[in-house]
């Protein structure tokens, strides 16, 4: 789940530990009926729409003064099906090499 974090308006400090204040939650294809907790759409939702949505959720909060590596959240899919959440951790984003580099310079 993409999450990096800025709060001076400048690009995100990859090294930085941030204040986070986040709802993360996943779904998956691949659940079993009883899976999560349903998920309730507008009667007046387009069912088109509708079919693109998870029907079950699962999730954790991150808040309440808590600072975390900045990154995005990730979880494997099988801890995910497991509803496993301690298993979700946060990424940090590889640095990318100068294009000398990347061409073998």
């Amino acid at each position: 789940m993409p999450a990096l974090d800025s709060h001076t308006g400048g690009a995100p400090d990859l090294d930085a530990a941030v204040p986070v204040d986040h709802w993360v939650l996943f779904s998956t294809d691949q659940a079993p009926a009883d899976w999560g907790a349903p998920v309730d759409y507008p009667g007046d939702m387009r069912h088109r729409l509708r079919a693109f949505l998870p029907t079950a959720v699962v999730g954790r909060y991150y808040g309440r003064g808590q600072a975390l590596p900045n990154g995005d959240f990730s979880i494997r899919h099988s801890d995910l099906l497991a509803g496993d959440l301690d298993r979700i951790e946060r990424l940090r984003p590889n640095r990318r090499r100068g294009a000398g580099h990347a061409a073998g310079h």
